[in-house]
Parts: structure tokens; sequence; C-alpha cells
């Protein structure tokens, strides 16, 4: 398993800003209802955030520990494979759509990522 996990923390919290930002942007370009937009936005904010926390600084630590940021990681693909069914259900196709193909990039993201700060 260790073979797959080639992303560094740094790259990793990069490319989650990224998929933060894409989430927040979804709705609007892909004509989500009120309520799955409000729902984007609310968790690619939230995916911003926890981006934010996993750069290191200058000494090359965390504000968070990289264990909370590994839970973190897993509980947002979970909430957006949670709210992606339900907002499908919904009838809202498009942002179920959308909302697990998010979660799916967010869940090949977490495996292959190096929760270290070693280099």
């Amino acid at each position: 398993m260790t073979a797959l996990r080639l992303i560094p923390l740094p790259i990793h919290a990069a490319l989650r800003l990224l998929t933060g930002l894409a989430t927040m942007a979804a709705p609007f370009l892909f004509g989500f209802q009120v309520p799955a937009t409000i729902i984007a936005i609310v968790i690619g904010s939230i995916v911003v955030g926890v981006a934010l926390t996993a750069t290191p600084d200058e000494r090359g630590l965390t504000p968070l520990p990289v264990s909370t940021l590994h839970a973190l990681d897993w509980a947002t693909v979970i909430g957006l494979m949670a709210t992606a069914a339900i907002v499908a259900i919904d009838g809202d196709a498009p942002a179920g759509a959308t909302l697990l193909l998010i979660a799916l990039a967010q869940l090949v993201g977490n495996l292959t990522t190096r929760y270290s700060l070693r280099a």
C-alpha cells in the first residue's frame, strides 16, 4: 500500500485547494438547483479551509496534526459521497453526478498521498 503513496502533503494540499474551488464553481457551471448550490459552496469552502491548514509553514509544521488532516480528508470524501447520493435522489442529477466525481477525485488523492511531513 505504501507504493501508492507518491504525493507529498504540500502537493496534496494544493490539489485539494483546486478541488475545493472546483466544488464551489460547479453549481454555476452545471446549473445545480438552489439547495445543491448551497451545499456545494459550503462543502467547497470546508475543503479549501482544510487545504489551507494542510500547508506546512516555514518550519515544516502544519497548524493541525497530520492525523487530523488525514481524518478530515476521509470525512470529506464520505460526506461528499453521501451528499451526492442525497442530491441525486432529490432529483438534481447533474449535481449528484458532479459531486460524485469530485468525491472520487478526492478519494484518489487520499489513496495516493503520503501523510507525513518528512520529505
